[in-house]
């Protein structure tokens, strides 16, 4: 599947199993122009220890400016469907599709606010 974005902001997108249990989640930012678009193919398929996992996307939150679409479709009807396909009963594919799944929590081990630092890299690395 592909995420397409248009226009600047933040979005967060849960990726859900059949049970509507958030598996994944991930926030894309874009910035620039209102006309500039960025593109994010991912997998609806997650490999877990226990094997693969169908999942469907669920756009929780997203850029009062920005234009979303799976796949070239809008994100509800597409969940919806997506939600359908992998088992989801009734009532978790109508909050999915009202882009309602419950978020990860954030990393106990750092406090809110705080971007891991990146690894640093030993000099010799640098030259090679």
């Amino acid at each position: 599947m592909e995420i397409t974005i248009k226009g600047p902001g933040q979005l967060t997108i849960c990726f859900i199993d059949s049970n509507g249990k958030t598996l994944l989640q991930e926030q894309l930012r874009s910035g620039g122009s209102p006309s500039v678009g960025a593109r994010r193919p991912v997998s609806l398929l997650l490999h877990t220890r226990r094997g693969h996992v169908a999942v469907a996307p669920v756009l929780v939150d997203g850029g009062e400016r920005q234009q979303v679409t799976f796949d070239g479709h809008e994100p509800a009807p597409f969940t919806r469907r997506r939600c359908r396909e992998i088992g989801c009963n009734g009532a978790v594919a109508e909050e999915a599709a009202r882009g309602r799944a419950q978020l990860l929590r954030v990393d106990p081990a750092r406090p809110p606010g705080q971007i891991p630092e990146r690894p640093r890299r030993h000099a010799s690395f640098l030259w090679s």
